[in-house]
Order: C-alpha cells, then structure tokens, then sequence
C-alpha cells in the first residue's frame, strides 16, 4: 500500500523594500518546492503576501486565512513551510504566540533555508532566538531609515512620499503646481483677511466653484474642513521643510496599535522649493489657528461648567 504524503502548506512574503532576486515571491517559491519534492511532502495550499511588512500579522490578508485554515483543519497538514523565519514574521512575540496556535492544532512551522523544524526541540529554542534578533533588525532598519529622513530634511529636501497638494514631484524635487496652488492661495487668503474659518472656507470653496483635482492618494472632490486645516499647518507652504511635525506612538496597553500624534517641537528649516505664500501670511495663519483653538477651548470648558452646574441644580 503507497505511503500518504505528509500535506504542507507553503507561506511566502515580501515586503515593499525586499524585493531583491533572493527573496522575491519566484525565489521563495522555487526553494520550497525544491525542499518539498526532496522531502517528498505534498503541498496542498500557498499563501503569499506581496508588499507587506513583516512587524505585525495584522493586514496581512493571507496570512491570517492560512491560519484560519490551519485551525478548521481544512486539509489535514503537519507543517507550514516558510523561507526564511523573518518571511513569516519579524515581530517576536507575534511568532510565537502564532507557532504555539499551530502546534495546538497539531501543525509544525519548518523555516526551509533556515533548517529550522519546530517539531523538535532544538528547532523551538532557534525559532525563539531568531524571532528576538529579527525584531531587532526591523528596529535598527527603522532607526536607520528615520535618520536618513532626518538628515535629508535638514538639507531643505521632499522626504518622499505624495507631493502635497499645491505642488508636484520633479526629479524627486517639489515644483509648484499652479493649477492646484490657485486653492491653496484662496484658503490662506480667506482665512488671513476675513473672519471666516475653515468650515466657512470650505463653503466658500464649493460655491467659487474650485474644487479638488483628482490625485490618486485621495478620491473626495471637495476641500473639507478637516483638509482645510492640514492646510493652513502646512509649513510647506512657505518654503520651509518640517520633520517630526506627527510623531507614531504605541497605544497603551496595546501589542501592534498606533497613533499619529501632533508634535510640538520639531524640526523646521528652509526648503529648497518655491513657496507659495508668503512667511508673513503663513505667520499670520498661525496665529489665528492658535487664537481659534484657545477661544474654541474655553467654549467647551464653558460648557462643561454649565453642564456641571446644571446637574447639581
């Protein structure tokens, strides 16, 4: 009687700045095919994620379906075959905890180029250490990375990234973009020298008939409030480079959650594009968003007293 094959499922990621031939989506393929044929297992399912970082689990799509499959029991496997550790995840705590959700549904992680087996002890222990030094790797690229940024926008340059509006990319360079700058001049404009504020600039806006070009990062045709605003913070504007103006911090008591939060220090020097308006016009800006949100703060603390007051009556 012919021996059944033991049933594998092969998971494969790369992220937006791995994409080099040794660890591009092909190369994984090829090297845990190559493994499973020598190994005689039958590979029964592939998941792959194309252009995802490996610091959380979370978003990534077939991941998180090869784990479902993997506790329904869909198609009996004993292992998951990965290329390397770091594909599966970078992230120590989240391995682990991952691994250990396998092994309670009888199912091993073996990382191919790693020669790491989880079914055995020694493999376990190497998973442990390789997850932990992954995780600083990713730290140590991240730190990396936000220097060159930093050094960069000392220097006046774009960052990288979508040009904000107002302006476009050239050769990796801001140039004012006047078809779209028209907007941005009427809302510092009418936010300098009227009493109207960003929702009545919204309005205004609309009824003027100057509405949002299309881009491909944003889809709504109106210049809402909200945006309004980020406008008017901008320094881009006129003509300075900030770095740190929003800064990504953990959310407490949380494992993978962040949050943008506004920055009162940052970095803030002169760019190397054209401004749009004037840096007397943008201080005058300033100032009027500052005197806004005081005034705007002691209505609600007004409020908050009437309502105090009103339940001790």
């Amino acid at each position: 009687m012919k021996k059944e094959k033991i049933k594998v499922y092969t998971y494969k990621r790369v992220s937006t700045t791995m994409q080099i031939d040794g660890y591009s989506l092909d190369a994984q393929r090829a090297r845990m095919k190559a493994y499973a044929d020598f190994n005689d297992y039958e590979i029964v399912g592939e998941y792959e994620d194309a252009g995802k970082s490996g610091k959380s689990i979370e978003g990534r799509l077939q991941f998180n379906q090869m784990m479902e499959d993997v506790k329904s029991g869909k198609d009996n496997v004993s292992y998951v075959l990965v290329f390397k550790l770091s594909r599966f995840g970078r992230n120590a705590a989240d391995v682990l905890s991952t691994l250990q959700v396998m092994q309670d549904f009888g199912v091993n992680l073996i990382c191919v180029e790693d020669g790491i087996d989880s079914s055995k002890d020694a493999g376990k222990l190497m998973i442990s250490v390789l997850s932990a030094v992954a995780e600083i790797e990713r730290e140590n690229i991240r730190v990396q990375t936000m220097e060159g940024r930093i050094q960069k926008a000392r220097e006046g340059k774009w960052n990288g990234g979508f040009a904000p509006y107002g302006y476009k990319l050239v050769n990796g360079k801001l140039e004012i973009n006047e078809e779209e700058a028209v907007a941005i001049r009427t809302i510092y404009d009418q936010y300098v020298n009227t009493d109207i504020g960003s929702n009545g600039i919204s309005k205004y806006l609309e009824n003027h008939g100057i509405r949002k070009i299309q881009r491909q990062n944003g889809k709504n045709p109106l210049f809402d409030a909200h945006l309004v605003r980020l406008i008017l913070k901008n320094p881009v504007y006129c003509g300075k480079i900030a770095y740190g103006r929003r800064k990504t911090e953990k959310v407490h008591g949380t494992r993978n959650e962040y949050r943008l939060v506004e920055q009162d220090d940052f970095l803030l020097v002169d760019g190397l594009h054209e401004a749009i308006i004037s840096e007397e016009v943008w201080n005058a800006a300033q100032a009027k968003l500052i005197a806004q949100a005081k005034k705007y703060e002691l209505l609600i603390r007004e409020k908050m007293n009437g309502h105090i007051c009103c339940q001790e009556l």
